[in-house]
């Protein structure tokens, strides 16, 4: 009975994910066919936080942004950031540009026992110094290369009264650089734009805008502030307490933003890191987020491996087989409806393409062990900084 049992719990676990790649590819397709009139402009302040040494082509793609209503940026770093000066040759250049210095919350946890992760006491600075004329809050990450209509379509939902829209969001797309670690890391991002849709859908934080008003009228600054919820994540404290406050998400597949490869080649200690801090965080501030995981790829995974242990018994074991191939159609279902809707960059899908052919039935097993790591970990690197759930910890060694 085993023997069959374990391929249809395999098998069903790759349903669960084309199913979602599939949904995916249906909002895609209502949105392409949705009339848009957008009725006004409103005025927007983009949030971009940095740190490190900045990407000149991201900064000026952002800095030429196709918006027809008034917005600046705010730039948020610290003095000390090697950012800082960078950055303030692009503030006396242009005019809707300034700088906000954030202090560094290792030390905010040391001095005035003040804890919160360092991207969430980045907003909550610059937000203390939005113009009384902004209407729309747009966050970016530093290492996101923007389209030039990335504000334009982000923000147009926003463009007609809705009372119930509390936030838009896009997905990522990652350029595959050289080495399978690098393929495993895009097919990864790829794969999350599924969950951007959906009763489990979230805010992803590297893009994504919200009135100013269903700020206030919600309680997400309290969990930016690191006094509910986990400190260190930004996008799912944002998307739990839009939830909690009846505010609705729209996820805008129109909107397209990249991150190419870092010159450093990427490792697969890199992406390990990278993917288990998505599930830590995930673990700590979305519990159904992370059942919906497990459920979908780690029952997947871990058939599937039951299964192969059997097979020399049982060979119709061998049924499980079937789950993998349907997680690369899923993939592929992805690849297209994003693409759909962003066609200009046919060479990064093809290179996505072959991506998912070389390490797409690699994912629920990365997810597995990502999810399953996730409940046991106490402690989190991120940004050169350790936290556990409720606390900064100081900085990492190195």
């Amino acid at each position: 009975m085993i023997e069959l049992i374990l391929p249809i719990v395999a098998i069903l676990g790759g349903i669960g994910g084309l199913l979602t790649a599939y949904l995916h590819a249906l909002y895609v397709k209502r949105w392409k066919d949705r009339k848009s009139s957008p009725v006004s402009c409103p005025h927007v302040t983009v949030i971009a936080p940095h740190k490190g040494k900045i990407i000149r082509e991201n900064i000026k793609d952002l800095i030429s942004q196709d918006y027809k209503g008034i917005w600046e940026i705010i730039f948020v770093t610290t003095r000390e950031d090697s950012s800082y000066n960078q950055l303030l040759y692009y503030t006396q250049k242009y005019n809707n540009l300034r700088i906000i210095v954030a202090e560094d919350v290792v030390q905010l946890a040391r001095h005035r026992g003040i804890y919160r992760g360092q991207k969430n006491h980045n907003f909550v600075t610059a937000l203390s110094a939005l113009s009384a004329q902004t209407e729309v809050i747009a966050f970016i990450d530093a290492d996101v290369c923007p389209s030039r209509d990335w504000l334009r379509t982000l923000v147009e939902p926003f463009s007609k009264p809705d009372a119930e829209l509390g936030a838009t969001t896009l997905a990522r797309l990652y350029t595959p650089g050289p080495g399978l670690a690098s393929h495993l890391q895009a097919v990864w991002v790829l794969g999350s734009a599924a969950f951007l849709v959906g009763p489990w859908g979230y805010i992803w934080g590297g893009s994504f805008a919200i009135p100013k008003a269903v700020l206030e009228n919600t309680d997400v600054l309290d969990r930016w502030k690191g006094l509910k919820g986990s400190i260190s994540s930004d996008d799912l404290n944002l998307s739990l307490a839009l939830r909690q406050h009846g505010y609705r998400t729209c996820y805008v597949p129109g909107c397209k933003a990249l991150r190419k490869p870092p010159q450093k080649r990427e490792t697969l200690s890199d992406v390990l890191r990278f993917t288990n801090r998505q599930l830590l965080h995930v673990c700590w501030t979305r519990k159904d987020l992370w059942l919906a995981t497990f459920m979908t790829h780690g029952m997947e995974s871990l058939a599937l491996l039951g299964s192969l242990c059997i097979v020399w018994l049982q060979p119709i074991a061998l049924l499980a087989l079937i789950a993998p191939v349907l997680n690369i159609i899923g993939f592929f279902l992805l690849n297209r409806s994003v693409q759909s809707v962003a066609k200009s960059d046919r060479k990064l899908y093809r290179s996505l393409q072959k991506a998912i052919l070389l390490v797409g039935v690699l994912m629920p097993i990365l997810a597995t062990i990502n999810a399953i790591v996730a409940v046991f970990r106490v402690r989190m690197v991120w940004g050169g900084i350790e936290y556990t759930r409720r606390a900064v910890i100081g900085y990492t060694k190195g």
